[in-house]
């Protein structure tokens, strides 16, 4: 039987598929050799680079504990000391925390400090009590972008921790005592500030005379449960003094 001879198959085109292979593994394995060398210029994952500084949009400073970005935002229109604002609504006392008096050391630190927190903006978070008994509004007060001033207050070692009430209570108390343990601040780098409103409402009885400042006595009186109004007003503490 006559059979027709099988036709081999040009080598010319397995050679052909063959080097369409190698060239492609050859470009695949040079784009990574130039992406890895892109990486290491640039600050890419290899460089060990610094991460980038945090934006001025940023809290200064401390990790922030809470945050309330969405919380009401009002104009802020004064700066009365390191725990007092003037605001679109009226005067707001921080919640959180307290700051030295006018003429205590670290009032004018903590007073700037504050006026470099707030800005032009802030965000309040009420609290338990919405006024103290001078109708001032007492609030958390946060940045524009929801950081906690009172904690980069406290974090910093310009003003402690309110320990009477509020729902971060015991986190600020937390941090003032993480603040004090390092030394943190005005406050105690030198260990000279007394700290302040801490007295005990259960103790002894006390009147207008026995402090130095009318905060001293408003915070006194409203921890021990009154009166409400016209605290110390006929006293020689001057009640426009915060």
């Amino acid at each position: 039987m006559n059979r027709q001879p099988r036709k081999k198959q040009p080598l010319v085109q397995s050679g052909a598929g063959n080097s369409g292979l190698l060239l492609a593994g050859r470009f695949v394995i040079v784009s990574l050799l130039l992406l890895v060398v892109a990486c290491a210029r640039f600050g890419g994952p290899l460089s060990g680079a610094q991460e980038p500084t945090r934006p001025t949009t940023q809290a200064i400073g401390p990790p922030q504990l809470f945050y309330c970005p969405d919380c009401q935002l009002v104009e802020v229109t004064g700066i009365v000391d390191g725990d007092t604002i003037d605001t679109s609504i009226g005067r707001v006392r921080f919640f959180g925390v307290n700051t030295p008096e006018r003429g205590d050391a670290c009032f004018t630190e903590a007073t700037e400090f504050t006026r470099l927190l707030v800005g032009s903006q802030v965000r309040l978070e009420d609290g338990p009590r919405l006024e103290d008994s001078f109708g001032r509004r007492l609030a958390y007060v946060y940045d524009p972008f929801g950081n906690s001033i009172d904690v980069q207050l406290v974090a910093r070692g310009f003003a402690t921790a309110w320990t009477r009430d509020g729902q971060h209570r015991d986190d600020l108390v937390a941090l003032e005592q993480s603040a004090k343990s390092i030394g943190a601040g005005c406050l105690w780098a030198s260990a000279t500030f007394a700290e302040f409103a801490q007295y005990d409402p259960s103790g002894p009885d006390r009147d207008c005379g026995d402090f130095s400042t009318w905060r001293e006595a408003n915070d006194f009186f409203v921890a021990a449960g009154g009166p409400a109004k016209e605290l110390c007003q006929n006293s020689e503490l001057d009640p426009t003094n915060p």
